[in-house]
């Protein structure tokens, strides 16, 4: 399997799971422990931007698809993705329009899979901007999605798990 292939194949459970992520009643998915944290919901938006950010303006070297349009029809902030925030500001992160949410995600990953297909191995060790200088292709895609959002994945499970939901993709790799 090439390292693109591999990209690809990874991405995808990536994705599944935070598509399975947007299942849940709304106060589900806008859950905060008493303690802090983040919900689903931030999470959920958090991911995705950074995705929007890394895919279509560090790599593409192009718009985000992240609009003011894209804000108010979601209820999500314009500004920011989550980066830096403080945990009051974070817990006020809404998604009033789940569908819409899912639409622009939809938009975002169908961006990612464009530049997969088009990419070759050797295009990963192109360098592109990072927020302290510059990084490869790979690495932009393996630390802040793959790993980034893996670790993200197991928050939503915990917040998941405090409310007695099922784990996200629960039917995949368990018996």
């Amino acid at each position: 399997m090439s390292r693109v292939e591999h990209i690809k194949w990874s991405l995808a459970f990536v994705h599944r799971a935070l598509r399975d992520a947007c299942n849940g009643t709304d106060e589900q998915i806008h859950f905060v422990p008493e303690f802090g944290s983040h919900s689903i919901a931030w999470c959920l938006w958090h991911t995705t931007r950074v995705e929007d950010m890394i895919v279509n303006v560090r790599i593409k070297e192009s718009d985000p698809i992240w609009s003011e349009e894209w804000a108010a029809k979601t209820g999500l902030p314009f500004d920011g993705n989550g980066n830096g925030q403080s945990d009051d500001d974070a817990q006020k992160v809404t998604i009033i329009n789940m569908e819409n949410f899912i639409e622009y995600q939809k938009l975002v990953w169908e961006s990612t899979a464009e530049l997969l297909e088009k990419l070759t191995d050797s295009d990963l060790s192109k360098e592109v901007k990072s927020r302290t200088g510059t990084e490869q292709v790979d690495e932009s895609i393996s630390l802040h999605m793959l790993g980034h959002f893996n670790g993200h994945r197991g928050e939503m499970n915990f917040l998941r798990g405090m409310q007695g939901m099922d784990p996200l993709l629960v039917r995949e790799g368990t018996h």
